[in-house]
């Protein structure tokens, strides 16, 4: 405990030099006072973010640093009070609307009351090789192999499910299973979700990746098996999630330094950090609900049922942004899929006065978009050709891109696909004339 705790002073010193050598990152770090390291340093009392401290190591790894040697953070109203003259002293405006009793220190090292690693890397050395591999329950040695998977990887796995503490409506569904269709397991899961959404698949887990001797913490999806998400569901899944680091890992290496309290402690966090998102991504998926001020350069596709009032503006969209969204989008949709071939060829260009994005269907089939975008939401009339139109009736594997709700200052919308004549789907009205004098 004593070389964490001296390695944790360090990376605390390194994090006070920031106020020297980059002001503006050291201010931005007070922005959302939660939990601070408080020490007496050269003779001064310093308040130190945790997260200022995780701006230069990796998050998860720091707070259990802190949770080994420091435990839980304390509220204190003293301390409180120096926090504000601290921040006068340095400059940094006092947040509004902060809560000061959920302001948490870290102030004394606790007790070194650390027990022994919770899972045995020894059994994992031992597993390792055989995850994947047949079982044959005839076989003694393979037998004794399986009862030490169940009582050492699967019921351990188990427990420490049961150790973390549950939002509220979450439930826990435990590993069941050493063994799959006649081999041996490489993994094992006990799935974290709320009870209300236990048919969409999606969820938390906890567990051990027997091939690679590492625990896993995680956000993610059915993939595989029988009950499996559909691939679009999972496409849509990983489009709405991409760019976002939805899991921990921990080598054999570091989880003979983790226990049980240690585990639940990560788990906990982890699931707080990520519960929002693991509920936005189900309203995304189920309920044609995303908030794309959330969001930069994306496009989210809506089914076709959805509807929504919101009303035109005048704001000018730039038809060079909405290309590059499209395009974009068709190249995610195409890569899921592990067409690269196709994505690299993802183009937008001219029919006449047309302009279009010349995509492909996954088997390779041309794909032919026509795209409007509006600030409006989808009852918010927009003007198009004849050309355009009769295009759209016309031409086979030709679609509408119907981008709604567009937000041009972070590039966000929301899209619905069309096809066919509008004709077949709305209400055409002219409004405008070519006029020839004769």
């Amino acid at each position: 405990m004593s070389n964490i705790a001296s390695q944790l002073l360090q990376k605390v010193r390194n994090a006070i030099l920031i106020r020297d050598s980059d002001l503006e990152a050291y201010v931005s770090s007070f922005a959302n006072p939660g939990n601070f390291i408080t020490a007496t340093i050269n003779g001064r009392q310093e308040f130190v973010p945790i997260n200022l401290i995780g701006g230069a190591y990796d998050r998860y790894n720091i707070l259990l640093e802190i949770h080994k040697v420091f435990g839980t953070p304390e509220t204190n109203a003293g301390l409180n009070m120096r926090l504000k003259e601290f921040y006068s002293l340095h400059g940094i405006e006092w947040p509004k609307g902060i809560i000061e009793s959920q302001i948490g220190y870290y102030i004394r090292p606790k007790a070194d009351t650390d027990k022994a690693a919770y899972f045995d890397v020894s059994v994992l050395e031992k597993l390792s090789s055989y995850a994947g591999t047949r079982y044959k329950a005839s076989d003694a040695f393979l037998k004794d192999l399986g009862n030490t998977f169940a009582d050492h990887i699967v019921d351990t796995t188990n427990e420490w499910a049961q150790s973390i503490t549950l939002p509220q409506g979450y439930t826990i569904e435990q590993e069941r299973y050493w063994q799959v269709a006649g081999r041996f397991k490489s993994f094992t899961w006990a799935k974290i979700y709320k009870e209300e959404y236990g048919d969409k698949k999606v969820f938390f887990s906890v567990g051990v990746d027997v091939a690679d001797k590492e625990l896993i913490v995680k956000l993610d999806v059915l993939r595989s098996g029988t009950h499996k998400l559909s691939n679009f569901e999972i496409r849509d899944f990983d489009y709405f999630m991409d760019g976002r680091e939805l899991s921990l890992s921990f080598s054999s290496e570091q989880i003979e330094n983790l226990n049980l309290s240690d585990l639940t402690f990560v788990a906990n966090q982890f699931i707080a950090d990520h519960q929002q998102l693991y509920e936005q991504v189900i309203d995304f998926i189920w309920n044609d609900t995303v908030d794309c001020s959330l969001f930069t350069n994306r496009l989210f596709k809506l089914s076709q049922g959805y509807r929504s009032e919101v009303v035109q503006t005048r704001e000018s969209i730039i038809d060079s942004d909405i290309v590059d969204l499209i395009i974009e989008y068709e190249q995610f949709v195409l890569r899921h899929a592990e067409r690269d071939d196709l994505a690299k060829n993802v183009k937008s260009e001219y029919e006449g006065n047309i302009h279009l994005i010349r995509s492909f269907e996954i088997d390779g089939k041309p794909r032919t978009i026509l795209f409007i975008a509006s600030a409006g939401g989808t009852t918010a009339p927009f003007e198009m050709s004849r050309e355009e139109i009769e295009y759209l009736g016309n031409n086979l594997h030709t679609f509408l891109y119907h981008i709604i709700e567009y937000n041009t200052d972070n590039r966000c919308g929301k899209l619905v696909v069309r096809k066919g004549s509008p004709t077949q789907y709305a209400e055409l009205r002219s409004i405008r004339y070519t006029v020839q004098i004769n």
